[in-house]
């Protein structure tokens, strides 16, 4: 089978094959008549257990699909590894249609290549087993979302009824299931699975318990942001009582009578639980209690306790963590307890909650200069800080859109992390911000960058530009702009607000007639705003000047002081 292995589309490289072909060619053995057989259901089965024991997840996939392409029918062992694949990749649509073609493989005589085992024996499989339905169910789990949590469910009750041997569910099963409810924030069906476990004689372990509770804080998130965006009539009792239960069952888990105790994992979950409750009293509490039962916090318990604080916009706490992980961190020479970007992300957030702009800037530079990654969502976070803050007029030169734009630059420059890019997000911010603050022509310049990115920008967006326009005395410009709105498809007089400056803007030009020039209309100017750069793109293409714009950018961000 070597020579189709070597014929098969494969993504081996070239290199690493001339060796198998020189063999194959090697005019030594021409005489020796060898039939090359086509490869067949052990020749990719073998492969398949090679990718898996190599963690070659993407890359056994496919090669399962290129096998049933290439008409093989897979056998049990085979499948077992495509499900194995499935659950480490939380995909669970493939999953399902694998455990479908394991039901489907009957009776039939499969070739079992010598010491290929299971549990200890050789055997064929005639069906799925308990452990293509846990695999299968772990990837339902698994799914962003935990949406397919309820086909996790369905599994595990098809493995009560199935007809195959050695199929019924046991913890692992159960546990699987209960993950999928966790990621679903399905805290009430996770306690009716702890139920019928009890029932069916099934002992929960720490892990199926660390699952509610986290089932139980996904459930209060969920709450919380559909209160917050959504649906203003959920009370905050609501939001907080699945939190009370994670409690409660915390509780339970430490009294006396119980023989199974908490670990860190269940700590984690309930402190995340009270972070999302608000409560961020109950969050440093249960870290005490985890440090009285003997366990040591986890970058995790520091993430979740930071969470709480964001949640809260509670910067003084926020700092508390901070020196608790660098106390840890200091203290253990543990090189996994050192803040990470979702603690300092988390950090930024709470310090825009505070209406703290120039710490979220100094934590971002922190974050850069600790060689972190921030992410776009966290310069995003910077930015609308900025945005949102009034300057404090004991700073000198504290023009906090100035500080805005240069963080946008950066998200621009060279020196930006990977993956960062200005977004959607990123414009909508900064064009109100500009507008608010008149400045007009930047607002302009972004919206004309803002296309350039392939983003059309909302109506509202030319609106609040105008708007701007129009206060800082400049109605040509505005009527420039509005007619500029044609090219992205809208209209102006559609829009009332537009309507009315449009007319308002012809009736001054009626009036000054055609002595009517810009440097006769009194405006209100920013540092970088002159009446010689009303035609100057901003944000666009420069010629070259001499200096490294990107590296200037960069610099004028760490030059940006608290």
């Amino acid at each position: 089978g070597l020579h189709s292995i070597v014929n098969w589309e494969t993504s081996i490289p070239e290199e690493e094959m001339e060796p198998l072909l020189h063999v194959l060619h090697d005019e030594r053995y021409k005489d020796l008549n060898i039939v090359v057989p086509k490869p067949d259901e052990v020749t990719f089965g073998t492969v398949l257990a090679a990718c898996e024991r190599s963690g070659e997840w993407e890359e056994l996939l496919r090669i399962a699909k290129a096998a049933i392409e290439y008409g093989v029918k897979l056998d049990g062992m085979a499948l077992t590894s495509a499900l194995h694949a499935c659950q480490q990749l939380g995909l669970a649509e493939d999953a399902l249609e694998y455990l479908e073609l394991m039901k489907q493989l009957g009776d039939e005589d499969f070739p079992i290549t010598r010491g290929r085992q299971r549990m200890g024996a050789k055997q064929k499989l005639h069906g799925p087993d308990a452990v293509a339905y846990r695999l299968a169910i772990s990837a339902c789990a698994r799914a962003p979302g935990g949406h397919r949590w309820q086909d996790g469910i369905r599994l595990l009750n098809e493995m009560r009824t199935s007809k195959y041997k050695n199929c019924a569910p046991d913890v692992v099963a159960y546990t699987a299931a209960i993950a999928g409810c966790s990621e679903a924030g399905e805290y009430t069906s996770a306690m009716q699975l702890i139920q019928t476990m009890r029932q069916e004689g099934i002992q929960p372990n720490v892990v199926t318990f660390s699952a509610v509770i986290n089932a139980c804080a996904s459930a209060s998130a969920n709450l919380a942001r559909k209160r917050e965006e959504e649906d203003r009539s959920i009370a905050m009792e609501d939001v907080r009582l699945p939190m009370t239960r994670a409690l409660k069952l915390l509780e339970a888990m430490k009294s006396p009578t119980s023989s199974i105790k908490p670990n860190i994992v269940t700590y984690n979950a309930a402190i995340r639980a009270c972070a999302e409750c608000l409560n961020l009293a109950g969050a440093f509490d249960l870290l005490r209690q985890l440090k009285e039962d003997g366990l040591e916090p986890t970058i995790v318990t520091y993430g979740s306790l930071m969470t709480a604080c964001e949640r809260m916009g509670d910067v003084e706490a926020a700092s508390k963590v901070f020196r608790m992980v660098k106390e840890d961190d200091g203290g253990n020479d543990n090189d996994d307890i050192q803040a990470n970007e979702i603690i300092y992300g988390a950090a930024i957030s709470c310090c825009r909650k505070a209406r703290q702009p120039e710490r979220a800037l100094l934590l971002l530079r922190k974050m850069i200069s600790d060689e972190l990654s921030p992410n776009t969502a966290t310069f995003n976070t910077v930015v609308a800080a900025l945005a949102e803050g009034k300057p404090d007029s004991k700073i000198d030169n504290n023009i906090l859109w100035e500080k805005a734009l240069a963080v946008f630059k950066v998200m621009k420059s060279k020196h930006a992390p990977p993956g960062v890019a200005p977004n959607r997000q990123t414009y909508n911010i900064l064009v109100r911000c500009l507008a608010a603050n008149l400045q007009p022509g930047y607002a302009e310049s972004l919206l004309t960058a803002m296309r350039k990115d392939g983003f059309v920008p909302d109506v509202d967006l030319y609106t609040v530009t105008v708007r701007s326009y129009e206060r800082c005395g400049n109605p040509m410009k505005a009527l420039r702009l509005m007619e500029s709105m044609r090219e992205v498809g809208y209209h102006f007089y559609e829009v009332k607000m537009l309507d009315d400056a449009f007319k308002n803007g012809v009736k001054i030009l009626n009036q000054v007639g055609r002595g009517f020039s810009s440097e006769d209309t009194s405006t209100v100017r920013g540092p970088f705003f002159s009446a010689d750069d009303d035609d100057m793109d901003y944000f666009g293409d420069q010629e070259d000047d001499g200096y490294d714009e990107d590296e200037y950018d960069y610099q004028l961000l760490n030059s940006l002081k608290y």
